[in-house]
């Protein structure tokens, strides 16, 4: 090495002589190039060239350079910037680099930067100053600042130099954190400070922040102190729980249950308990605990309950839970206790309404007003029809129900069937009502199409809605309202309505078995009973029947063309309501339902769901109430009592004459109390009728003038001429408004009197008879 060295001399002093010698013998640029690339091919030299070829550099004196750039750049230069200042190309600065960074320790080659020993001692010199003044540094954030790896920084500048340059100490979880012994003894004093301050659970996250530390220095630092308190684990959301809280909801716990004998968990919840019912069971372990869906409860509490419970069956009240037990507990925490305490045997003597328990004997006083009710209306149900009308469309047939009935009157049609064939009088029409057989089981047998409601258009019938057809002979509302007063005296109205539908079921069958026992004794009597409404039906038949034959002789004094219209009008009222008597009559035989006044689809109806043999008697009766002849109707009406059992009367003179009379008597104490002008007319007309003609006679007060007209010949001239301009005044008054029927009605007042004393004084004149 050293003779390389003299040699090297000795070349350098011969090319500074040759460089001071004479021009005479200095080679032109040409030849020394010429030279130089002769010896490069030879391989005598080894040179460099640079990037414009202009000068040639051996690799000694590069590498020489190389290393007095760095050291011109403070220890760091990229490849990049170091080829630009040396003028040489990239390669061989990047293979020189490389290589002498394998030779050299002092040199490292790190993302193309060139490093030397002396600049990483001013990185330690730098991160620790940084340290002193945050009392941290993290590898991570020196790689991001000095862009350089964390593996270099980590090996060749922090554990390098540290205890040396770098004062501080490496986390021993996380090697790439170092801190000084200053902040770590910082953290620990505030991180006790806070431990021992603490009263309430607080998140270890609050603690990084107050403290201002890493996590893996506060797990540390914790072991270190080893407090009192728990730290529910070591994630990130973890929990650190102070042993005096921890001991405060003990003690909660434990004071509470023993002062009020219960424990809700919302409560122990909102002492900060996640698991409210293990951490009782936890704490509770030796006590005799009865667990529920919102709370538990000690044994004091149920026996509470019992010993109520049990003073409530000896006198006979009722028990509401709510009252003893706890406000906090739900409707089901109730109900658990409840059923504790309701065991078998004392559930047969009471009844669990809602929180509510009544003994068995409270029940039955409370439901007496019910059972009375039931008794009524089941009395009310069988006397109007209803429950027999239930009875027959739930058995599908009508005549079912008084089988029983029927069958007792066999023996009884036959005698009463020959004494109607002989046209005798006596006795026939009451018993004919009574021992019809013959309808009632044709119409048992007339099958589906006959056994219609009464309140439906539809003429399907539906044996389904039969079977389903319920009868309510009690109400929910009627149970409450009789229950209601009794219970809010006690303070519990609010429970009538779950009572009266908890008991209306048993109440509804005890109504439907006493209408059943009525119904069952009403059949027994039912005979006697179907024997009187015969013979009254029948009796009003026949007077109404003569009545209409008596207006009939009256109606026939008059012109041929007014005929007509009264006929009319007496068939269209007074016949229409014998027609609505045969009618009703032949329903109640054959059990049809009908509603109130019968209208003429509701004749139709009847007549079509009869019995064949009163359908051809119903449809002529029907007909003739719009035709214009009496004779016909009367006909058709007798045609129809015959076939429901019932005889007409013959036409007695005498007694004619009394119902002349009588009628005579009620149109003058009709005229008398009657303030209307219009009506005044009309009934004084009909009386002077009467009196002069010794007939009777039903008119509208559309036919007034008519029969005025006709009862000229017997009226004098006063007379006359009184009801004439009574007539004329009502017309006018009827016919005007304004001050003309006032006026009218004026002069009508002061007439009134003069006309009621012409109708209450008229004697009859011997002009027309009825004869």
């Amino acid at each position: 090495m050293t003779s390389d060295w003299d040699e090297i001399k000795r070349l350098a002093a011969d090319f500074q002589k040759v460089q001071l010698s004479s021009t005479l013998s200095k080679l032109s640029e040409a030849n020394c190039i010429e030279v130089v690339n002769l010896l490069i091919e030879r391989e005598l030299i080894n040179v460099v060239f640079t990037v414009d070829g202009k000068e040639y550099i051996t690799p000694e004196h590069l590498e020489r350079e190389l290393e007095d750039e760095l050291y011109a750049h403070g220890g760091c230069i990229h490849l990049v910037e170091l080829a630009k200042n040396l003028n040489v190309d990239q390669s061989r600065i990047n293979q020189l680099a490389e290589t002498i960074a394998k030779d050299k320790d002092d040199l490292h080659l790190v993302l193309g930067y060139l490093l030397n020993e002396d600049y990483c001692r001013s990185l330690a010199v730098e991160i620790n100053e940084s340290l002193s003044q945050k009392g941290e540094v993290s590898v991570f954030e020196l790689a991001s600042h000095y862009s350089l790896p964390t593996e270099f920084l980590l090996l060749h500048v922090m554990q390098k130099y540290l205890g040396t340059i770098i004062q501080a100490k490496q986390d021993s979880e996380d090697n790439m954190k170092f801190f000084t012994l200053k902040y770590l003894a910082r953290c620990r004093a505030k991180l006790k400070g806070s431990l021992i301050g603490l009263t309430m659970p607080t998140p270890v996250a609050t603690f990084f922040q107050n403290i201002g530390a890493q996590e893996s220095i506060y797990h540390a630092l914790i072991n270190e102190l080893n407090p009192t308190g728990v730290i529910t684990s070591k994630q990130k959301g973890a929990l650190y729980i102070p042993y005096v809280y921890t001991k405060t909801q003990s003690d909660w716990v434990d004071v509470f249950y023993k002062q009020n004998g219960y424990l809700e968990y919302d409560a122990v919840a909102r002492l900060g308990v996640s698991a409210p019912l293990n951490f009782i069971k936890r704490q509770l372990a030796t006590q005799d605990c009865t667990y529920l869906k919102k709370c538990c409860v000690d044994q004091r509490i149920i026996g509470q309950i019992e010993a109520a419970l049990e003073e409530c069956i000896v006198t006979g009240s009722y028990l509401d839970a709510t009252t003893i037990l706890p406000s906090i507990m739900s409707e089901e925490d109730i109900a658990d206790i409840i059923a504790i305490v309701l065991k078998p045997n004392k559930q047969k003597s009471t009844q669990l309404i809602g929180t509510t328990i009544f003994t068995t004997q409270f029940i039955d006083k409370l439901m007496e007003p019910c059972q009375e009710i039931c008794a009524r209306n089941a009395k009310q149900f069988v006397e109007n029809g209803s429950y027999q009308k239930f009875i027959s469309e739930s058995q599908g047939s009508g005549g079912k129900a008084y089988d029983l009935d029927v069958e007792s009157s066999k023996a009884d049609k036959k005698d009463e069937r020959r004494r109607k064939a002989t046209g005798g009088k006596s006795g026939g029409g009451a018993q004919g009502r009574e021992t019809k057989t013959k309808s009632t089981k044709k119409h048992v047998r007339g099958g589906g199409d006959k056994g219609r409601h009464s309140d439906s258009d539809d003429d399907t019938y539906s044996n389904k809605k039969k079977s389903n057809a319920t009868l309510d002979l009690v109400t929910v509302k009627e149970i409450e309202k009789a229950i209601f007063k009794p219970l809010d005296a006690e303070g519990l109205g609010d429970l009538s309505d779950e009572l009266a539908q908890q008991f209306y079921p048993q109440l509804s069958r005890s109504a439907q078995s006493i209408a059943q026992s009525l119904f069952e004794a009403s059949l027994k009597s039912s005979s006697q009973n179907r024997r009187q409404v015969h013979s009254n039906v029948q009796d009003k038949i026949n007077e109404s029947l003569g009545d209409i034959r008596l207006y009939e002789k009256g109606l026939k004094l008059f012109p041929v063309t007014l005929q007509p219209q009264l006929v009319k009008y007496l068939l269209k009222s007074l016949g229409n309501d014998v027609c609505n008597e045969i009618f009703v009559y032949v329903a109640n035989e054959c059990n049809l339902s009908y509603e109130g006044e019968l209208t003429v689809e509701q004749r139709a109806k009847i007549q079509q769901e009869c019995a064949e043999e009163y359908r051809s008697v119903l449809s002529a009766l029907a007909k003739t109430i719009s035709g214009t002849s009496v004779e016909d109707f009367l006909t058709a009406a007798e045609n129809a009592l015959i076939a429901c059992s019932m005889i007409l009367k013959k036409v007695d003179k005498k007694k004619d004459r009394t119902l002349i009379m009588v009628h005579k008597h009620k149109l003058l104490d009709e005229l008398t109390k009657c303030q209307d002008a219009g009506l005044v007319l009309h009934l004084c007309v009909l009386v002077i009728f009467t009196v002069s003609t010794q007939c009777i006679l039903h008119a509208s007060g559309k036919h007034v003038s008519s029969i005025l007209s006709y009862l000229q010949p017997v009226l004098d001239d006063k007379q006359r001429t009184t009801l004439m301009a009574y007539h004329d005044l009502v017309l006018k008054m009827l016919s005007s408004d304004g001050d003309a029927a006032k006026a009218a009605a004026n002069d009508i007042d002061g007439m009134m009197k003069e006309v009621k004393e012409i109708a209450a004084n008229y004697k009859k004149a011997g002009v027309t008879s009825a004869e």
